[in-house]
């Protein structure tokens, strides 16, 4: 199944079901998968919408970046890996990483290497791990968020597998949690699919996305208080109401 993620050709769609099926449906359309790191910004430019938090954040997401387990032990994650964007139904699927298998706090977030690695941008993780912890701790008292859960190979080859970001707020394992351990053949999650000529066009790309930050209102709100004993009231209520809608 192929669901549409917004209006107008379209930036995003989304491609629903087995990575195998649905990937070269994803690439014969001419888009690319989103990474990890695009879905990061993605989920922060839509954080305060509330029709597209409904699709953006709670829902989960497989992604183009993927991960290699080898028999031996050792483990390779490839961004934008060319591998996966080549599977198909005649693909043969075979069923130092840092704190794995448990939810971290924020500081061990912002630490994370394989967290450093897949976000591609330490202030992109930084303003993503704030965004999260503070719905969390806000909705659901969570302090604890964002596990990262690898696998291992199973045989005597190496196995690969697409980094999959679950949901946000539903259920007791839904803390945008980080699994190396989903398999290409599953059903479950949405592929998103980018137009390419959207990656290119200044402003319309996920990479292009800088959204502001938790720091940055924090240093709004310091500077309105300033303000308000030195401007009028009614100066300031345009930029409250901005205030409420960040």
């Amino acid at each position: 199944m192929v669901s549409e993620l917004n209006a107008t050709r379209k930036v995003y769609i989304g491609f629903y079901g087995r990575t195998v099926e649905q990937m070269p449906k994803l690439i014969v359309d001419g888009r690319v998968p989103m990474s990890v790191a695009g879905l990061m910004r993605k989920r922060l430019e839509v954080r305060n919408s509330n029709a597209a938090v409904e699709t953006w954040i709670y829902d989960s997401f497989k992604t183009g970046d993927a991960v290699v387990y080898h028999p031996d032990g050792r483990v390779k994650i490839v961004l934008d890996s060319q591998t996966l964007r080549e599977i198909t139904l005649k693909s043969e699927l075979r069923g130092e990483l840092g704190k794995v298998n448990e939810w971290l706090t924020k500081e061990q977030v912002k630490a994370h290497p394989v967290l450093k690695v897949l976000a591609r941008d330490q202030e992109l993780l930084r303003d993503y791990a704030d965004c999260i912890f503070a719905k969390g701790e806000e909705m659901f008292y969570y302090d604890t968020a964002m596990a990262v859960l690898p696998s291992s190979a199973q045989g005597n080859t190496p196995e690969l597998r697409a980094w999959f970001i679950s949901s946000f707020g539903f259920g007791p394992g839904s803390r945008s949690d980080v699994h190396g351990d989903s398999d290409l053949g599953v059903d479950y999650g949405c592929l998103v699919g980018i137009a390419q000529e959207a990656l290119s066009a200044p402003g319309k790309g996920a990479s292009d996305i800088r959204a502001y930050t938790i720091e940055d209102l924090r240093t709004f709100d310091k500077t309105m208080r300033g303000l308000e004993g030195t401007l009028h009231p009614n100066v300031l209520i345009p930029f409250l109401e901005l205030r409420k809608k960040l």
